[in-house]
């Protein structure tokens, strides 16, 4: 039985070979997918329809070898193979991080949140409010509002419970007040009586912390969403696919480099590491904040995350606000104008690049 009488009977083999070898590089294809072919159906059982179950993981595996190599005797390809694969593992995490965080609590509209205030206050005053975000944290709210000395904790925290909030006991906070007084032109200590407690109710928790003295004092109410079980595995899967598809980029980019004219190689080559050196910065940025989720995660504060990097704020001592996000976006776009730029001149396109279509 020959290739020729297998296309002409039955093409079903021959169209589960092609896909199996979808898993090999577009450039091995292109030199190798037709004798490949011709080859697998010659030796093929007469009446076969499908690949054999280890035929077809052999070429998967493969495949997927020729995929990960990089191109021999490179070794600048090599170094920035890894360091293309640990940036993609920093964005990963970040993807992760940013799914892992789309599970929590949505925290509450503004009108929510000045009846919490006032809940855990118990005065109809007016709160201050913040939503308060960071290139750390996930974001949180924040109320201040006056009262005065007769504030009572057990009272707030009865409150939240009849509403159906899971409280905490009542815990005393350190801290001290001071007074000028005019008689004997000096600072004076104040009484005060300071406590706190939490309340959590559907992903959200929110702390109650009330200072007081004789005379006036101010509760203050932080808000934030839980984290989730799957969060923090989220970002481990991240890392994983980044890190992989980081390889995978890398040594495809290498044999586009190594194939294309001398004059775009120099060209590709110089801009992808101007991209490299871009994202530098971000990728530390995020792998810090792979520590910090790790390293501080707990239900005692907002959510450390990854993706809150590009949040603008001042993570480093140097740069404007937005500098995490605006050099993600110049190495992005660095880095897809060398992938266009390192591509072979063009050639006619022979039979056996047919099988790349």
């Amino acid at each position: 039985m020959t290739a020729a009488t297998w296309s002409t009977d039955d093409h079903s083999l021959e169209r589960h070979y092609r896909k199996l070898l979808l898993a090999y590089p577009g450039r091995y294809r292109q030199r190798y997918g037709t004798e490949m072919i011709t080859t697998l159906l010659e030796m093929a059982s007469p009446g076969q329809r499908r690949p054999r179950p280890g035929e077809a993981l052999h070429l998967l595996a493969s495949g997927v070898r020729h995929r990960l190599r990089l191109p021999a005797r490179r070794p600048l390809a090599v170094i920035a193979a890894v360091l293309l694969t640990l940036t993609m593992g920093a964005f990963g995490g970040a993807a992760g991080s940013w799914a892992g965080s789309q599970t929590f609590a949505d925290l509450p509209d503004d009108a929510t949140i000045a009846s919490l205030a006032q809940r855990a206050s118990g005065a109809a005053s007016d709160s201050i409010q913040l939503r308060v975000a960071s290139p750390w944290l996930e974001e949180s709210i924040s109320t201040t509002t006056e009262v005065d000395g007769a504030w009572d904790a057990e009272k707030a925290r009865q409150r939240f419970a009849a509403d159906g909030w899971s409280v905490s006991d009542i815990t005393p906070l350190g801290g001290k007040a001071v007074a000028f007084n005019s008689d004997t032109k000096s600072f004076v200590d104040l009484p005060m009586r300071n406590s706190t407690f939490s309340a959590k109710s559907n992903g959200l928790t929110l702390q109650v912390r009330g200072y007081l003295t004789a005379d006036h004092g101010s509760v203050h109410l932080d808000g934030w969403a839980q984290s989730r079980p799957m969060f923090l595995p989220l970002i481990v899967t991240g890392i994983l696919i980044g890190l992989v598809v980081g390889w995978l980029i890398a040594a495809a980019l290498a044999y586009r480099i190594v194939e294309a004219s001398a004059e775009r190689r120099r060209a590709s080559a110089g801009l992808w590491a101007v991209a490299l050196a871009a994202l530098a910065l971000p990728a530390v940025a995020l792998y810090g904040n792979v520590l910090r989720a790790f390293r501080d995660h707990g239900d005692v504060g907002p959510v450390f995350t990854v993706h809150s990097a590009f949040t603008p704020g001042s993570y480093y001592p140097l740069g404007p606000a937005w500098q995490i996000l605006a050099l993600t976006i110049a190495g992005a776009v660095l880095a897809g104008a060398a992938i266009r730029l390192a591509r072979p001149d063009s050639q006619p396109k022979t039979q056996e690049a047919a099988i790349a279509s």
